[in-house]
Parts: C-alpha cells; structure tokens; sequence
C-alpha cells in the first residue's frame, strides 16, 4: 500500500470518528456510554477529528506535488517510509465496533455480573456534588431515595411518604415471595462504574411482572431492612407499565 493510500485511509477513519461522535450526540445515545456532563468535550473531539481528517487530505495533495516534481527530477517517489497497514485496522476498530455493535443501554442483565445495591454506594465527597435531601417525596428518583436512606440517622422518619419512580424490574433471589426491585442504573462517569440502585417493592404481582420490563410504582414508602442495611421499601398501591426512558440512567 503506498503512502499516499494510507494517509487517505487515515484521513476517512478521522473523518468516519468525527461523524461517529456526533451522530451519537445527534441520536441520543451518546448517554447510553457516558455521563451527560461530558457531552461538550464529545462534540469538540468530533469536530476535532473532522477538522483533522481535512488537514490530512491537504497533506495528500501536498504530497502529491511534491512526488511530481521529485518525478521530474528522476527521483524515486517510492523512496518514503510507509505506514503499516495494521496500525490502520487498530485506529479505525472503535468505528467499526460502533457502527457493527447495536448500541443499547444497560439492561437487569447486567446485574448478574455487577450486582444490584439498596445503599447508597456514592457519596457527595465521591461524586462532588451536594447531595439533596428536601425534594418532595413524589419528585425523588430511586437514587434520591436510596441517598435519603443512607444520609438519614432514623430512616423511619420516611414511613408513609409517597413515592412515585420509574424503573426496570428485578427479580432478587434474596427477596420473599411477592417482592420485587425497581432499579435503575447510576452513572457517575461511563458504563464501566455503572452501579445498579434499586427500592424493594412489595405487590401480589410481583410474579407476573417479567424482568427487565420497565414500571412506574406508587404508593407509601417504609423503612425496611435487606442483609442488616436500612433500605426503602415501597407497598405498591399502582404499577403501571411504561416505555423505557429515552434517558434510562441517573447521574449523581
């Protein structure tokens, strides 16, 4: 392969990285990786790596002239060092997983090799932020709720606060009969530290309710106990199904 074809094949993996970027940006599921803090830093690498793949095609013809006139002067124009070609195949393999990996959000199936947490398992010295305790119980999350628990001295000071939360279900071998988890997953930074959160749900449908599928729950919440750990538990007065959230994860 000569050295003019490599750098233009360089040129379309910068250039194929650029559009990867944000077209994830574009479509929606650049969360499905990341936390959304981190979005302005994707759409300057992708506009970056655009940018990059226009310079190096103006080395190409820059190139290009230079081993006309070196031809002119009897020069070997085959006299310059290429490139391997593997190192092509490594720096276009990120694209080629991309586009041939469907991309999906993390499901309960993940559970399995991560585990499932009732604790609040990030701090505010651990995510940098203050962590709100005075939301309307009707407006916290699953994260804001496992977070209550673990801030709160006497969590019994929750018993029959209404919840309202959406979340996948999960169905915890340490449970009893007719009870369930609604979990969601927490992403500080990217899926690689994605922590499954879930609230313990007590419903006669428990059973019926198939993994993985998503729910809304309502009704009072009480301070329960799972393996010695205070953990929220909700006695599920509606369960509704509903459509996974374009956004399925929750930031700390």
């Amino acid at each position: 392969m000569s050295l003019r074809t490599q750098r233009a094949f360089q040129a379309l993996i910068l250039a194929a990285l650029g559009v990867f970027f944000l077209h994830k940006i574009w479509s929606g599921t650049l969360y499905w990786y990341i936390n959304n803090r981190f979005l302005v830093l994707v759409l300057l690498a992708g506009i970056g790596f655009l940018a990059l793949s226009q310079v190096a095609l103006q080395n190409i013809r820059r190139k290009a002239q230079e081993l006309e006139s070196l031809d002119e002067h009897h020069a070997d124009p085959h006299s310059h060092a290429t490139l391997p070609a593997w190192g092509l195949v490594v720096v276009a393999l990120p694209v080629l997983l991309g586009v041939l990996i469907p991309a999906r959000p993390l499901s309960s199936s993940a559970i399995a090799n991560k585990g499932i947490n009732t604790t609040a398992p990030l701090t505010a010295a651990e995510s940098g932020q203050t962590v709100k305790l005075d939301l309307a119980s009707t407006d916290r999350t699953i994260l804001d709720w496992v977070r209550a628990f673990n801030y709160e001295a006497d969590p019994t000071v929750f018993d029959g606060q209404p919840a309202d939360v959406v979340g996948f279900v999960y169905h915890d071998p340490r449970l009893a009969e007719g009870q369930f988890l609604v979990g969601r997953f927490a992403v500080s930074c990217c899926v690689a530290d994605a922590l499954a959160l879930g609230m313990v749900v007590n419903s006669p449908q428990a059973a019926d309710l198939r993994d993985n599928s998503w729910v809304r729950v309502r009704g009072p919440v009480q301070a329960a106990n799972l393996n010695g750990q205070p953990i929220p538990l909700i006695t599920a007065e509606s369960i509704e199904q509903v459509t996974e959230p374009e956004q399925p994860y929750l930031y700390p």
